[in-house]
């Protein structure tokens, strides 16, 4: 009884550590808090789901929307206005954090008017390929527009997991398969080498700013509100993807 006992707890454990073993390897890099109500200043992380096979992570480059440029779709639908139209203080809402628990250095990455528009992380002993990691950075509140008839705000993020430092061209293997110099959770659709290969465009992380209807309820004609959704341009990624380090680009080479 006790050897049956033995082998079938055996058995379960093993059949758990299968499991998670195929969730990592299936689990895309997201943000672990991916919707929030606005007016509220959240820490947040990136969360790495997975190496490049079994290529360590040595680094990360993330990109939000500068809101310039950016594409904007208002319940699936182009919008041919300006970010301002929903989102009011669209700016300076997203701030790395300094920590060495996985990798040793950290740096904003700025636009053409001084915002941070992203962030990158690298160096130091990285994220061995079965594990997961967490990069942290702050969001500041982020408020709707009171006029707008928008119920939600999501922001594409554009991710990419580097496991070797290489030139732009060994970039188009970076779907998230084994073997490749990097993971790329971005768009595939925007005409750069930093989009994804994939059928479909189920790369970038997000992040939905939900309206607070009790503070800020909707305008009378708006129904029942509309859904925003906000891309960057293939310029912004072109401009904003590279690392550099003291004013130099490390990443690509």
């Amino acid at each position: 009884m006790k050897k049956n006992k033995i082998r079938t707890l055996t058995l379960a454990l093993a059949a758990a550590i299968l499991a998670g073993i195929g969730q990592g390897a299936l689990a895309h890099t997201r943000l672990e808090t991916a919707t929030l109500n606005e007016g509220i200043r959240i820490l947040n992380n990136v969360t790495i789901g997975h190496g490049c096979g079994e290529k360590a992570i040595i680094g990360t480059s993330v990109v939000f929307p500068d809101g310039t440029d950016s594409s904007i779709t208002v319940g699936g639908q182009p919008h041919g206005g300006s970010l301002t139209d929903f989102v009011s203080n669209w700016g300076p809402n997203v701030q790395p954090l300094q920590t060495r628990a996985v990798f040793d250095f950290v740096d904003e990455k700025q636009g053409p008017t001084g915002n941070v528009v992203g962030f990158w992380s690298g160096g130091g002993p990285g994220m061995p390929a079965h594990m997961n990691a967490f990069v942290p950075f702050r969001v500041s509140a982020t408020n709707i527009e009171p006029t707008s008839c928008a119920k939600s705000v999501k922001f594409f993020v554009s991710i990419a997991d580097i496991c070797e430092i290489s030139g732009i061209d060994a970039l188009r293997g970076g779907g998230g398969e084994a073997g490749a110099v990097a993971n790329l959770w971005t768009h595939n659709n925007l005409g750069t080498p930093y989009d994804r290969v994939s059928a479909t465009d189920d790369g970038p992380a997000s992040l939905t700013i939900t309206r607070d209807l009790t503070k800020n309820p909707l305008p009378g004609s708006c129904g029942s509100g509309v859904d925003v959704e906000v891309r960057p341009s293939a310029a912004q990624i072109m401009r904003d993807m590279p690392i550099k380090f003291n004013g130099q680009q490390v990443w690509p080479e």
